[in-house]
Parts: C-alpha cells; sequence; structure tokens
C-alpha cells in the first residue's frame, strides 16, 4: 500500500514533535473547518494526531476530512478498546466550545471527548472559541478558572465579537512549547534587526539586515519551552504573535537597558549594529554640502559593554568577507575571547543566499559547520544553547 498523504508531509518543517501523540479534540463550531489544517501543522513538525470529534462537531466537518489529515480514523464514540485511556502526551482541544469546557470543568463524561479528557485533565490544552456573550458569562468563567489549575488555555483570537482559532503556526508553536523542556525555566532574550543612528531628524543609517535570524532564533527557542523575549529593531519579516517584542533603535537605545539584560539566563544578539555614528545634525539636512560636513564617531561595542555587567549565557555573531575559512574560526575565536562569550556563529557573506546560508558555530575548543534554510540553522543554534547550559 502507498504511504499516506500525511506520511509525506511527516517532518516537513522540523521533527520537534517526533514521536509525540496528540489527541486533536474537534468540537462543535464552525472553527471546526480549521481542523484540518490544525492537524497538518502538527504532523509537519513530526507529530502522531488522532482525531477525536464530538456529533456537533461532525456537522461541520467530516470523518473523511479528519482520516485524510491525520491517516488515523476519527473517534466519535467510545468501543471496547477504551479509546479513553490510550497514552497521549497532550489533548488538544480545538476548538474548545463553551459546552465542552463546562463539562471538563465539572467532570462530566458523555461522549468520547468529553471521556477522554476526563481521564486526561493534566494533559489538556483548551483554544476557547465562542461568541464573546458566552465567554463573558460569569458562571463560564468560573469554569475556566477552574480548569486552569490542572491544564492550559491557549489565548483566542478576538474578531468581530468573536473568539476564533489562532493561526495554525500559533497552535503548533504553543503545543511545541508545552511538550518540549530543553530550555525551561530559562529566560532568553534575542536581539536582532537592523540598528540604525539618525543623521538628521528624517534620515538614518542603517544596513540591509532583515531581521529573520533574530526572529527564528526566538521562534526555536519558545519551541524548545523557553521564556522568549524579542528586542528587533528594523526589519522586514513578520513576527509571530506567540513571540513579544519590543523595539529598539540606537546603540545608545541599547546600552540604556543594562539593568534589564540582567534578568536574562541565555542572551543572542544577531543583530546588525552600525559600527559608526554621524553627529545628528537638528532639523533637516537641506543640501549636499551639508551632508559632506556631517561628522562621524565610533560606536561603542555592544557585545563588550553588555559583558562589563552581565554574568549569563552570551551567543554573539561574526560577519566576514573574502577570508578562508579558517581566517574566520581565527578572527571569531578573537572575538569571543575578546569579549569574553560562550558561543560565536562566524558566517561568510558569501555564503548567505536567498533561501540557504552557512555558518560555523563556534564553543569552547570545537565548531561545528551547519548549512541550510535560515529556520534550520537556527534551530542548531538553539539546540546547541541548550545543550551547553
Amino acid at each position: 500500500m502507498d504511504m499516506h498523504p500525511s506520511d509525506r508531509i511527516r517532518g516537513e518543517k522540523s521533527e520537534i514533535l517526533k514521536g509525540k501523540k496528540i489527541a486533536l479534540c474537534v468540537t462543535g463550531s464552525i472553527s471546526s473547518v480549521e481542523a484540518v489544517k490544525v492537524a497538518r501543522e502538527l504532523i509537519r513538525h513530526g507529530a502522531q494526531v488522532y482525531p477525536y470529534a464530538t456529533t456537533s462537531a461532525l456537522k461541520f466537518i467530516g470523518k473523511d476530512s479528519l482520516l485524510f489529515a491525520t491517516g488515523n480514523p476519527v473517534v466519535d464514540e467510545l468501543t471496547g478498546k477504551d479509546e479513553h485511556l490510550e497514552a497521549f502526551d497532550l489533548i488538544l482541544v480545538a476548538p474548545a466550545t463553551a459546552n465542552v469546557i463546562s463539562k471538563a470543568a465539572c467532570g462530566i463524561a458523555d461522549d468520547a471527548v468529553s471521556t477522554l479528557i476526563l481521564a486526561n485533565l493534566e494533559k489538556c490544552m483548551f483554544i476557547p472559541t465562542m461568541h464573546e456573550k458566552m465567554m463573558n458569562n460569569p458562571i463560564f468563567q468560573e469554569n475556566v478558572n477552574k480548569l486552569k489549575k490542572y491544564c492550559k488555555f491557549i489565548e483566542p483570537v478576538r474578531e468581530e465579537d468573536k473568539l476564533k482559532l489562532p493561526n495554525r503556526e500559533s497552535i503548533a508553536a504553543e503545543v511545541m512549547h508545552s511538550l518540549r523542556n530543553e530550555l525551561r525555566g530559562k529566560k532568553i532574550l534575542v536581539i536582532g534587526g537592523a540598528g540604525y543612528e539618525k543623521i538628521d531628524n528624517f534620515r538614518i543609517i542603517t544596513n540591509l539586515a532583515t531581521g529573520r535570524t533574530g526572529v527564528e532564533l526566538a521562534k526555536y527557542a519558545y519551541y524548545y519551552g523557553g521564556e522568549v523575549k524579542l528586542l528587533v529593531s528594523l526589519h522586514s519579516v513578520e513576527i509571530p504573535s506567540f513571540i513579544p517584542f519590543e523595539s529598539f533603535g540606537s546603540i545608545e537605545d541599547l546600552l540604556s537597558r543594562m539593568e534589564v539584560y540582567k534578568n536574562y539566563d541565555v542572551i543572542i544578539v544577531p543583530a546588525a549594529l552600525p559600527d559608526f555614528k554621524p553627529v545628528k545634525v537638528d532639523g533637516k539636512i537641506k543640501s549636499l554640502r551639508e551632508f559632506e560636513e556631517v561628522r562621524y564617531t565610533e560606536n561603542p561595542k555592544f557585545l563588550k559593554e553588555l559583558r562589563k555587567t552581565y554574568h549569563g549565557f552570551l551567543v554573539g555573531f561574526k560577519a566576514e568577507s573574502g577570508v578562508s575559512e579558517e581566517e574566520l574560526i581565527r578572527r571569531a575565536r578573537e572575538r569571543m575571547k575578546e569579549y569574553s562569550l560562550d558561543m560565536v556563529v562566524a558566517n561568510l557573506l558569501e555564503d548567505v543566499k536567498p533561501k540557504s546560508t552557512r555558518v560555523l558555530i563556534i564553543f569552547d575548543d570545537d565548531f561545528e559547520r551547519v548549512e541550510g534554510s535560515k529556520d534550520m540553522v537556527a534551530k542548531r543554534i538553539i539546540e546547541i544553547v541548550a545543550e551547553s547550559l
């Protein structure tokens, strides 16, 4: 027999959920039509997904759709197989109606989904979807608060007076964050994007960095269970909704936050920061001559200044051009020693392609070559950080 369609995409994005068994419980909301996309996204990260559905859910989505999505038949009633006692790593109730949440809070088990929840409450993750009038009902709120003592809730998206499912990427991120523990209890700050300095009140000097490396690093740190914050300057990539972030501009802006940095176990700095800054002109420069008269001064080295007060795990980046790999390693190790870094990610600008990159991850007395898409490189960097803590 040919491979099932779900197996063809398994691990397509990552294997972070490889070996994880997830029950996807679908209940009677119009958001049920999104269940196929949710299941497929979990599978793309390596999970085995098993669909459970209420009778009401099957008014919105068919059994064949869920079978196609997961490769597993839908459980909509319990049999002698004791489907509610199946060993799962996570019970994802998405969408979760007011009815199923309230039944769970009251310990009611009258169908396959509610019985599975009752038998596995501590493994449950709910994503509420309903009209806000139902969500705001005080009795329902009591039920939600009762359940939060034992299981997890994912914040829904609020639109048009309704609570809707977040996008599939965000749901998968929360599942990975819940199931992976490599960075559990660790506070991680990623500083990314293109820093800039003001020339006058209207113009800046910056660079072509997209900020993607910083975003990918923050994502994978979150996937592996970390408490993550992204501090980002100019960027042209979207920041996922599950990553909290703040903006910064100049080196001076970064340096003003020194006391905040002490709260983090790990700081990773892929940001492209200006080496020089103009002596800012008030107002607006109006002529070429005025531009020619702009003077520049050297910026302080942020990593060097950071290390004077920050004693956690610090990762820097070093980009060079037109040198050999041996020379790149030598210069990266010099930077590592000079700034007392725990790890340096070094690369040649020539190796940066639109869809791939190649880096050397340098740590202790060893290094590792990593080549591939930026997200896969970011994944490996975060894995090495986790292994080093």
